[in-house]
């Protein structure tokens, strides 16, 4: 059976109810740009906190000659999108042998980069390195014909971080556990309250909302114990 508390529409329905209006004054589309400004502060809380959870694992075959390997797809925008961080990457150049890319700066590379034939002369198979750059890793060496390229092999695995898709409709679920959703709707009502200045409302939702993230960072950087999640409620209700 679905949660009756996990899409957009509940987090608004509670912004609506606490902030005391109707979808006529307080419209799915502003609210939308408020639940992704806050979803994406909390999401980057979550990260911080446990970045394993949220880590993915991209695949892909080596061509020939191509030192750079753009990210998927779903990460090339620099907004709503695109890389936290990456983790590790991995890479064989026969099929069967993988080795631990490690990550070096251009700083680092002695030589030009222009030719392939500069970087494979200064860096090794058996150890090999990546940059970071333009959203793209860049490998050396490069993978040569002789490689085991053909066929679809997958033989590059990037470890990464990625940003979340931001929320496009009423009815989308937010990308975090849902037992921080009622976090959400407290970040919303802080602009909510602004923009109606009921400022005594603001910095009530202002100290939920802080609340709310400090258990959230408790609950979340000790994932493998079980705690109950509790939410308490300020003495104070909003008007």
């Amino acid at each position: 059976m679905a949660s009756t508390y996990q899409t957009l529409t509940d987090v608004n329905a509670d912004v609506r109810f606490n902030a005391g209006k109707d979808s006529t004054t307080l419209t799915n589309a502003n609210l939308l740009r408020l639940a992704n400004k806050y979803f994406n502060l909390m999401f980057r809380e979550l990260v911080d906190l446990n970045e394993e959870l949220y880590a993915e694992i991209a695949s892909t075959a080596l061509v020939a000659n191509q030192r750079e390997y753009s990210l998927p797809t779903d990460s090339a925008s620099t907004f709503g999108s695109g890389l936290i961080k990456l983790q590790r990457v991995e890479i064989s150049y026969n099929g069967t042998n993988w080795y631990v890319a490690n990550p070096i700066s251009l700083n680092e590379i002695g030589t030009p980069t222009i030719l392939d034939a500069d970087i494979n002369n200064a860096f090794d198979k058996s150890s090999p390195k990546y940059w970071f750059k333009d959203r793209s890793v860049w490998i050396a060496p490069v993978p040569a014909s002789t490689d085991s390229v053909a066929g679809g092999n997958t033989n590059l695995r990037i470890y990464w971080v990625k940003r979340p898709n931001e929320m496009t409709a009423v009815g989308d679920i937010p990308e975090i556990p849902k037992d921080f959703l009622s976090i959400l709707a407290e970040g919303m009502l802080v602009d909510v309250f602004r923009s109606f200045g009921r400022i005594s409302d603001m910095r009530l939702a202002e100290t939920r909302w802080e609340k709310g993230l400090a258990n959230m960072r408790s609950l979340e950087a000790s994932p493998d114990s079980e705690q109950p999640f509790i939410f308490k409620a300020s003495r104070k209700d909003y008007k």
